[in-house]
């Protein structure tokens, strides 16, 4: 299975002094069960939904391959906040993304993340529940992290020893934990 993660700084583990951030948890969780994954981390820091929706498809094409199962992994949101973009904004892009996305293979959204700014953190959530009824409607498993991840001790622990928008590795390492117990991102990954 080839699995591609795409989004921004946090998708990417910016923050994360091992280098894995939570998708390359995640990925040594795959690998640990034994399944044959080659897995792609294509987090880049600062890039919004918007930015994203124009990079993302030539990306994931130089790692497709025929007649291998092929799995998209989305995540975006907090830096579309951090930089001034709009919801609309972000749910058009979002919309297009993963609209295309499902020609490709099996599709994922993992929700936006917490960040210590109140105000922010505010909009993040709005976005996430937009995000969330997005998916709904595009038939998208679309895996929820900013409440939980926000009344998680380790994750706001991690988030005060990081610079309030990106977790130390203990906070990506509690994110993949959170992701890896939900059912539907365990069917999603084959662990089910």
């Amino acid at each position: 299975m080839i699995l591609c993660f795409i989004g921004d700084s946090l998708t990417l583990g910016l923050g994360d002094t091992a280098g894995l951030g939570w998708t390359g948890r995640i990925a040594n969780k795959l690998l640990e069960k034994g399944m044959g994954i080659t897995s792609y981390n294509l987090g880049v820091r600062k890039d919004s939904s918007v930015q994203m929706q124009h990079r993302w498809r030539n990306e994931v094409m130089l790692r497709k391959l025929p007649d291998v199962p092929f799995k998209l992994v989305f995540s975006f949101g907090v830096a579309d906040i951090m930089n001034g973009v709009g919801g609309e904004e972000s749910l058009a892009a979002g919309i297009s993304m993963l609209l295309q996305a499902k020609s490709l293979g099996d599709v994922m959204m993992i929700g936006p993340t917490p960040v210590n700014d109140a105000t922010k953190h505010e909009k993040i959530a709005t976005l996430s529940r937009m995000f969330a009824s997005m998916c709904k409607r595009l038939q998208i498993p679309f895996i929820p992290t900013v409440d939980d991840m926000h009344k998680s001790f380790v994750y706001g622990q991690a988030l005060n020893d990081g610079d309030g928008v990106h977790p130390t590795a203990d906070g990506y390492a509690d994110l993949a934990d959170h992701i890896l117990k939900n059912a539907v991102a365990r069917n999603f990954f084959g662990l089910e």
